[in-house]
């Protein structure tokens, strides 16, 4: 599978993406063979083929992400109005920037993101065998999921010190990650080579820093410094580690304090712990978008998928979020010939927002609010101008360019306040938690 002809679309996820792709052509086959007929169906395009295609997408989506979403909200918001919890339902399920990439792109993300979901509704179970089983296949459908790994790992390391049953627990997590990967792995244990490839197929480091105009750190400061052109591919590898081990270091390390110790005295119940790493897991997936190796314009999906989960507690700024991450997506979706379906979701899920229903922190600055209309001020003028001014000849790609500035920009800021929210998210609990005991 990782050796065939990989000069035509040649095999690169891990092998449960391998699993699923044959599934699906084992379905196609007993439809019609010559959809999937052996080198044959290359180039097939028919009505048929791709409504089969498209239907795979929503059949997994169905199966994997949208009960994780579901059960998610209704087992972490049980007080919340169930019109409202509802709404939040309706908002994370249709939110534009995953239905356009899996459904128009054409991709399985939503199946890589439900295990991730279901990842932290078992962390808030407690069950934390399950929890790690579910992120393995997370990381064995997809590579990406690593953005996540620094956070999950910190998580489940404060559990062991915290737990009187650390040891065993943490063998216990070791004998799941070992047994989950090895099923998986098993048709090609016998021959190192075989394993050799996977891993040189995944991580394909020799396509360089970036990927196309994505709207992340090293692709923005390329616009000025050509890193790629001063530095050769294995320093680019080290600088890209370092910063992004830097940028998410201190959202780990608070997540592995707060949750195995105490704060000033006072133990983080499983809500709070599951908060906690709800934030960790965006500031941790943001860390790597910003500043790793070869990141492509939809690993936005990432953090964006975890934000979603905070919808109740920062709902100004996970709109504004899905905002930008939808416009830091266009050039993309622009390839693939999605103008309209991305007016329409961007329009249609700011409508949904607006309803009444849906939760509003009414105490948001008024600065903040200038900034987010501003913002899209200028998302709307960088459209405008670019249905209605040619960019110069010499400036082919001008306005690309400034959807990377800008966004880039503006998921710096998000990273910057995520990380705010999430170190002062313990002191505000404890302030909260003191005040109760002097009312008392």
């Amino acid at each position: 599978w990782y050796f065939y002809d990989l000069s035509y679309w040649g095999l690169d996820y891990p092998p449960l993406t391998a699993f699923q792709s044959w599934a699906c052509g084992w379905a196609a086959h007993l439809i019609n063979p010559a959809w999937v007929a052996l080198d044959q169906s290359r180039g097939i395009e028919t009505h048929a083929s791709k409504l089969f295609m498209r239907s795979t997408v929503i059949v997994l989506e169905a199966l994997v992400y949208v009960p994780a979403v579901v059960l998610l909200f209704q087992s972490r918001h049980i007080q919340v109005n169930w019109v409202v919890r509802q709404a939040s339902i309706f908002s994370v399920l249709l939110q534009p920037c995953l239905i356009l990439i899996d459904h128009g792109h054409f991709q399985y993300n939503s199946v890589m993101l439900g295990f991730l979901l279901w990842t932290v509704y078992f962390a808030a179970r407690e069950q934390y065998l399950v929890m790690a089983a579910c992120f393995c296949c997370a990381l064995m459908f997809k590579q990406m999921a690593l953005y996540f790994a620094p956070a999950v790992f910190a998580f489940l390391l404060a559990k062991c010190f915290r737990s009187p049953y650390g040891v065993r627990l943490f063998v216990q997590l070791g004998l799941v990650v070992i047994a989950t990967f090895g099923v998986m792995l098993l048709p090609w244990m016998g021959s190192p080579a075989q394993l050799q490839q996977i891993l040189i197929r995944v991580f394909p480091v020799a396509r360089g820093l970036y990927e196309d105009k994505v709207a992340n750190v090293w692709c923005a400061i390329n616009v000025a410094v050509k890193l790629r052109s001063m530095f050769v591919a294995p320093v680019l590898l080290r600088l890209a580690a370092v910063a992004t081990s830097v940028a998410f270091a201190p959202s780990c390390i608070h997540l592995f304090l707060a949750v195995k110790r105490s704060v000033a005295g006072q133990a983080l119940v499983a809500a709070d712990a599951v908060k906690l790493l709800c934030y960790a897991l965006v500031n941790c997936s943001l860390a790597f978008f910003l500043f790793s190796f070869q990141v492509h314009e939809k690993s936005i999906l990432l953090p964006l998928a975890l934000a979603l989960l905070l919808i109740h507690e920062e709902p100004w700024a996970v709109n504004w979020f899905v905002q930008v991450a939808l416009f830091s997506m266009y050039p993309l979706l622009f390839k693939d010939g999605l103008q309209i379906p991305y007016w329409v979701m961007a329009i249609g899920w700011s409508m949904l927002r607006s309803c009444p229903a849906c939760p509003a922190d009414k105490r948001t600055p008024v600065a903040v609010l200038n900034a987010q209309w501003l913002s899209t001020l200028v998302m709307v003028a960088i459209h405008a101008a670019n249905m209605l001014l040619p960019p110069p000849p010499s400036l082919p790609d001008l306005y690309v360019v400034l959807n990377v500035l800008f966004s880039c920009a503006m998921f710096v800021l998000f990273f910057a306040y995520f990380n705010y929210r999430q170190l002062t998210l313990a002191l505000v609990r404890v302030r909260a938690t003191r005040s109760k005991k002097k009312d008392n």
